[in-house]
C-alpha cells in the first residue's frame, strides 16, 4: 500500500505523469472516488494528487534524522522539490495538504496543524508521512 498526498490550491497546476529517471514531482486529477471523499476535507477549488520519483506519493516521505545518511541521499530529491513547490505556492495563497494511505480517503482526519513553510527544512523538521493529517500552509506575508 502507498501513501497518498494531496494538495488544495486556487491555482490550476499543470498535470503530469511519472517518467522513470526524470520525474521529481507531478500532479494528477482526482479519481471520482477520491473527489467524493476528499472534497469535504478541502476548501480550495483545485485538489491534486501529488506523485514523486517513485511513481506514487511514497517518494515524498523522508525522515529528517536520515539527512546525512549516505544511503538516503537519493531519496531527498522529491521531498526537497515538494518543499520548494509549497514555498512557491504560498507566496500568493494558503495551501491545503492531506496525507493518507491510498484508499483511506473516507476516514476522518486525525491530525490538523498550521505551518509556515519557511520554518521547514528537509534536514530538521520535514512533515510528510503522518497518515490522516491535514496541514494548512499559511500564505507568506511580506511583514513576517
Amino acid at each position: 500500500m502507498c501513501f497518498a498526498v494531496y494538495i488544495g490550491t486556487e491555482k490550476e497546476l499543470e498535470l503530469g505523469h511519472f517518467i522513470p529517471e526524470q520525474t521529481d514531482i507531478y500532479f494528477e486529477k482526482l479519481t471520482d472516488e477520491e473527489e467524493e471523499h476528499l472534497r469535504p476535507k478541502f476548501k480550495k477549488t483545485n485538489i491534486y494528487y501529488v506523485g514523486s520519483d517513485t511513481s506514487c506519493s511514497c517518494g515524498l516521505v523522508f525522515e529528517s534524522e536520515n539527512f546525512d545518511d549516505p544511503d538516503e541521499q537519493i531519496n531527498k530529491k522529491s521531498p526537497q522539490r515538494f518543499i520548494d513547490l509549497i514555498k512557491e505556492l504560498t507566496l500568493t495563497e494558503n495551501i491545503e495538504y492531506y496525507c493518507c494511505w491510498e484508499g483511506d480517503w473516507n476516514l476522518p482526519t486525525e491530525h490538523k496543524r498550521e505551518i509556515d513553510i519557511r520554518e521547514i527544512s528537509l534536514d530538521k523538521n520535514y512533515f510528510v508521512g503522518t497518515e490522516k493529517e491535514f496541514i494548512n500552509f499559511r500564505q507568506q506575508k511580506n511583514d513576517e
